[in-house]
Parts: structure tokens; C-alpha cells; sequence
């Protein structure tokens, strides 16, 4: 079957392939990020600290938000800044509402898909080539961004930056959104080359099913652009570097596995529902959900399986409860926004993505099982510190 979208496993395993393909293309990301937007990442890093606004993060963390700016300005920017009237909070309440009220969730996204498409999607997304003008504009895409639900932790991690750059006089500005862009330009034409293979119907895929999602509140996260989708991934491979020593010392660990793994639809799958989720019961010998329960029971991980857009905020750690590292699955359109989710809460997070997107409510009309890399879900979970550059270049799927 052709990859509706994208597909980490076109030539051999994902482990011995894709992996390895995004570690090398990270490093080369920061690298050349060193003498264009790294600097910037520094100075916001010494701000944040000076005026004890968090606890300073990594630096490539910063870096990457940099590059995730610049890349959702020049996708969205435009749509932004041409939305003069909208009820952005009441949007922005409705998206964290369809996570606590899970019973009321179909009836708030139908809500949401026809509000935010006759507010937020006044004409066809058009790229736009000019730089910020100044702060307003920035905010104009924050509020934007944050409206929407899916972008949501990027807003929430744009609003310090704001503050940051409210410092700046006009021409201090205009040449920090200059390497900004600079540098996202610089990104989406060699992502396409590194990792394009990875993304193959990503662009047909938007082109022919847009107006397929026109009404719908899951329009975003599904018709996102290649350089998005390219920009994900490096953004799960820095995320899982900064946060592993943290998810290491967890005492326990706990995989997210989202329903659209399971061999069964959900009115046949036997799981148990607990608050925490969906437990396998193991009724499907060959099902994918039950194989990960199996090697967690070995590895001494626990399993749950979790709807789409759940509240992440029970997986925090808790006074006087020990840390779960927590692992989440996910497809390449929204794993960062879970990873950065999980972060806030104070969670633990590593993240593995879906080999390919599949599920019925989403992206298929049958709908059918998604997988992961079983190697590479091992190699996240196993507290050995091993690194991808160590990895058996042969390796065989687990």
C-alpha cells in the first residue's frame, strides 16, 4: 500500500534506516544553526534566566523553537495576519476542553471544525516571502496559533519569546526575524533533499484532500506541508535528546500507544477502560497493542492505550509519587505538540513515531493498523544510554 502521507520504513527497518537518517540530519541542523540562529537562542536563554522567567532548557531546544517559528510563519503567517475578527479564546477553551471531557468531545469538534473554518481559513493558504513588520505581527500569529488548538504549545512557547523580543529596537528586530527566516528557508530546501524520501505523498495528499477537511477541526494537524512534516522530525529527535537523562532515572515507564494500533476496532477490542487509559487484555494474539504489552511485561514497562488528543496532564509527576518516564506514540503531525505537552506537565517524555499514519478517524477511510519500529520503541525504553551513532547499522526488525 502506497503511504498516505509519509512512511519511515520505505527501505528496510525503520531502526537501521530512518533513525539514523534524522540523527545525522539533526546534527547537521544544529551545526549550521551555530552560525545563524544559535547565537539568538543564547541571548533568549540568558534573558530567561536573568529575569527567572523558567528554568533554562537546552540550548537546541531554543534553537529548534527559533526554526519552528520561522517555518509556521512562512506556512501560516499570512492566514494570520489577514483574520481581523475571531473568537480566538473561545477556540482556544473549546481545544482544552475536548481533552478533559472526552464524552463531549464529538460534539465540541464539531463545534470547532466549523468555527475555526469560517474564522481562522478565510481564503487558501498562501505562503508568505516578507518578514515579520514588527512584534504585532508576531503576535497576530500567536494568537492565531493558539486558537487553533494544534499549535498550541508552540503559542505557549512563542509568548515568552515576545517578551524577549519587545526589547529589541526596530532594526535589532528586523535582523533577528532575517535569520530566522533565513535559516527555516535554508531548512526546507535541504530537508526536502535529506528526508524527502520519507515524505513522499505528503503534497498530493494536501492538494487533493483539502477540501475533504474544510469543515473539519482536525484540518491542521492533517494537512500539514512536507517542510512540517520534516521539521517534526528533527523536532522529536532534539526533544528526546534533551529530555532522556531526565526519563532515564524515572523509576517507572509507561508507553502511550494510540487506539489506531490495535488490530481490532474499537467496538471489538476488549481492553479495559481505566481513568489512565485503555489496559490490553490481550484478546488478539497478533495484534501490535498486545505484542508491545507482551515485551513490556519482559522489559518491566507498563502499557496503556490512549485516545487521539487526550488531557496529558495525568501523566505529570505527582508529590509524593515516583517519576514515570513516559513514552509516547504518535504520528508525525502531532508527536512534538504531545512531547512538549507532557514536558509542561512535568512528565518525563521520550517519543517514538508511528511508522505511517492510518488511522480510520484521521487519515483513511477503512481505516487499519498502524505500526512503530519495535527496535527503536527497545532502544528508547531500556535505560543503557545507548546512542543512535552506536547502532548496528545491520540491524534487523525486532
Amino acid at each position: 500500500m502506497e503511504p498516505i502521507t509519509y512512511r519511515l520504513n520505505p527501505d528496510g527497518p525503520a531502526a537501521a534506516t530512518y533513525y539514523r537518517a534524522v540523527s545525522a540530519f539533526t546534527d547537521d541542523v544544529l551545526l549550521n544553526a551555530e552560525g545563524s540562529i544559535t547565537p539568538l537562542a543564547r541571548a533568549y536563554r540568558r534573558y530567561l534566566v536573568e529575569f527567572g522567567l523558567e528554568d533554562p532548557r537546552s540550548l537546541e531546544e531554543y534553537t529548534f523553537e527559533l526554526l519552528n517559528l520561522g517555518i509556521l510563519w512562512r506556512t501560516y503567517g499570512r492566514i494570520a495576519l489577514s483574520v481581523e475578527i475571531a473568537p480566538f479564546r473561545s477556540l482556544a477553551y473549546l481545544a482544552e476542553w475536548r481533552k478533559k471531557h472526552q464524552r463531549l468531545k464529538p460534539a465540541i469538534d464539531v463545534v470547532r471544525g466549523v468555527v475555526m473554518s469560517f474564522f481562522l481559513v478565510p481564503f487558501n493558504p498562501v505562503r508568505i516571502e516578507t518578514p515579520p513588520r514588527d512584534l504585532g505581527d508576531l503576535e497576530c500569529l500567536v494568537r492565531w496559533l493558539d486558537a487553533t488548538g494544534d499549535f498550541r504549545e508552540d503559542a505557549l512557547r512563542f509568548v515568552r519569546w515576545l517578551a524577549f523580543w519587545a526589547s529589541f529596537d526596530r532594526e535589532r528586530f528586523a535582523e533577528s526575524m532575517l535569520a530566522v527566516l533565513t535559516f527555516a528557508d535554508w531548512f526546507e530546501a535541504v530537508s526536502g533533499e535529506r528526508m524527502g524520501s520519507y515524505t513522499p505523498n505528503v503534497t498530493s495528499f494536501v492538494q487533493q484532500q483539502t477540501p475533504f477537511y474544510r469543515w473539519r477541526e482536525d484540518r491542521f494537524s492533517c494537512l500539514r506541508s512536507r517542510v512540517e512534516y520534516h521539521l517534526n522530525m528533527v523536532g522529536a529527535e532534539i526533544l528526546n535528546r534533551a529530555f532522556r537523562d531526565e526519563f532515564l532515572i524515572a523509576e517507572r515507564k509507561t508507553v502511550l500507544l494510540p487506539g489506531c494500533m490495535r488490530f481490532h476496532a474499537e467496538d471489538a477490542c476488549e481492553g479495559k477502560k481505566t481513568k489512565e487509559g485503555i489496559r490490553c487484555t490481550g484478546c488478539e494474539p497478533s495484534c501490535s497493542v498486545n505484542r508491545i504489552r507482551v515485551i513490556g511485561l519482559r522489559e518491566h514497562f507498563d502499557v496503556m492505550v490512549i485516545p487521539h488528543s487526550s488531557d496529558l496532564s495525568r501523566w505529570g509527576r505527582k508529590a509524593g509519587e515516583p517519576a514515570t518516564g513516559v513514552v509516547g506514540v504518535a504520528c508525525l503531525s502531532v508527536l512534538v505538540q504531545g512531547g512538549w505537552e507532557l514536558k509542561r506537565h512535568g512528565a518525563a517524555a521520550q517519543c517514538v513515531l508511528l511508522n505511517e499514519c492510518g488511522c480510520k478517524k484521521h487519515w483513511h477511510r477503512e481505516g487499519f493498523p498502524t505500526q512503530l519500529d519495535v527496535r527503536e520503541l527497545k532502544r528508547v525504553v531500556k535505560p543503557d544510554n545507548g546512542t543512535r551513532t552506536a547502532r548496528d547499522s545491520t540491524a534487523k526488525p525486532a
